[in-house]
């Protein structure tokens, strides 16, 4: 999927974008030019000489796409550092453009929240595995009692407990007559925090367990690599959209096993 944060240059991406549209694209110059209300000569001669829309036009070319608020911001400072007058303020414009794009590595930037767990509790949540494992096998309605919870994971009923009444104080959980359900709090911590760290580990150990037990359903990948400096971001984008879209999937679906995805790609 072409997204415009892998651009530098808007031109470039609008061109792609376009191309990769239905019949490739046949008919959106004219459609975007009756929204901007001009010729679809001065759109492709945007598009391929060096010219460049106003700001004006690029927010309305950014309506026009559907960008979302974060990719119309980004949209306009790649306008912007076309329209730069000076090596100074281009300069200045790439820097806030590589800010964004920092900022997207770290996960936690791209998701909200209604409600974000304390800091104190978000330490006991991550101190240990079967915090956040109980915490997701409440999205299953066969999972949401206490017994079953601990037949499922193989925890003393005394100690699921425990993990249910501290996710129901947190708002993590709420408590029915007869089961629990997901609350409306959420965890979001920074991508280099301690507790997501420690979540980090617990995630790992239980990989380590995995590939113990040598299940047939379960998809367990290492491969030591080498590759070209240029490469590295090209891989990591890869790994990021491949997140991203396992994310939109997972929103979408029922309910119905408890999974843990491990990604890990890093310097040796």
């Amino acid at each position: 999927m072409i997204t415009v944060f892998d651009y530098k240059d808007y031109k470039k991406y609008l061109n792609e974008k376009i191309a990769d549209m239905p019949s490739k694209g046949r008919g959106v110059k004219l459609a975007l030019s009756k929204h901007l209300r001009c010729q679809t000569a001065y759109i492709s001669q945007i598009l391929n000489q060096h010219i460049n829309f106003s700001l004006e036009q690029a927010v309305k070319v950014s309506d026009f796409f559907g960008h979302s608020k974060d990719e119309a911001k980004f949209f306009l400072l790649l306008v912007q550092m076309a329209r730069a007058g000076s090596k100074e303020l281009e300069e200045f414009i790439l820097q806030e453009i590589q800010e964004i794009l920092t900022k997207r590595e770290d996960f936690s930037y791209r998701k909200t929240a209604e409600k974000n767990l304390e800091e104190l509790d978000q330490h006991i949540f991550y101190s240990v595995w079967y915090y956040s494992a109980v915490h997701a096998l409440l999205s299953i309605p066969k999972f949401q009692t206490p017994l079953k919870i601990s037949e499922r994971l193989g925890l003393p009923l005394s100690r699921v407990q425990e993990i249910l009444d501290f996710l129901s104080r947190t708002g993590l959980a709420i408590k029915k007559t007869d089961h629990y359900e997901i609350g409306q709090t959420r965890i979001i911590v920074p991508q280099k925090s301690i507790q997501l760290k420690k979540h980090h580990m617990n995630c790992r150990n239980q990989a380590m367990k995995s590939i113990e037990s040598d299940k047939a359903e379960d998809l367990h990948y290492s491969f030591v690599v080498t590759h070209s400096e240029k490469d590295l971001k090209k891989i990591k984008d890869i790994l990021s959209k491949a997140i991203d879209q396992c994310n939109d999937v997972i929103v979408e679906s029922k309910e119905e096993r408890a999974q843990i995805l491990n990604i890990d790609f890093f310097k040796i």
